[in-house]
């Protein structure tokens, strides 16, 4: 497989969402599906507080970052605000996160920034040659079946290997 141009996504691969969310409200970001009264109002105190400015790195998001970059190949962001409701406020924080990690200024000229409003919009970007890693199963299937290859992020080693394999085909 020519892979042309790799996707990361942020929440789960590059940066620590789910940490930083049980910490603040004791459990897991739940409702993404269906999302419920109480999951819509941490959200929004997730939002209001800024809290996407201020995540933690996801383990081994770094040491991802840096095996990518090193493949010469075209890299961009593929985020989701989770939604249009909040969707500019989102965008300025993951921006925001992404200046402070310096991710916009390492050893490309220019990363392309593609924070899109619902993670559905992620199949847009789905042609081959386009890899994107992901920790949502149901993006990843999605940016399968509309002719991409997705792999589905659990943790760095298992990702660069598989990573590693497809750039072998």
């Amino acid at each position: 497989m020519k892979v042309k141009k790799i996707y990361l996504d942020m929440d789960g691969v590059l940066s620590d969402f789910h940490k930083r969310y049980a910490e603040l409200f004791g459990e897991n970001a739940a409702g993404e599906d269906r999302p419920n009264k109480k999951s819509s109002e941490n959200w929004k105190e997730f939002v209001k507080s800024g809290q996407f400015e201020t995540l933690d790195w996801f383990p081994g998001g770094q040491e991802l970052l840096t095996y990518v970059f090193s493949l010469g190949l075209p890299i961009e962001i593929l985020s989701s605000t989770g939604g249009p409701k909040y969707h500019s406020e989102v965008r300025k924080q993951k921006i925001s996160w992404l200046l402070d990690k310096d991710i916009l200024l390492l050893e490309q000229e220019k990363i392309a920034l593609n924070i899109v409003p619902g993670r559905r919009v992620k199949r847009f970007y789905s042609f081959s040659g386009n890899v994107l890693i992901d920790d949502t199963e149901d993006v990843v299937e999605e940016f399968n079946q509309y002719g991409g290859t997705a792999i589905l992020h659990r943790n760095v080693n298992t990702t660069i290997t598989t990573l590693e394999s497809l750039l072998n085909k």
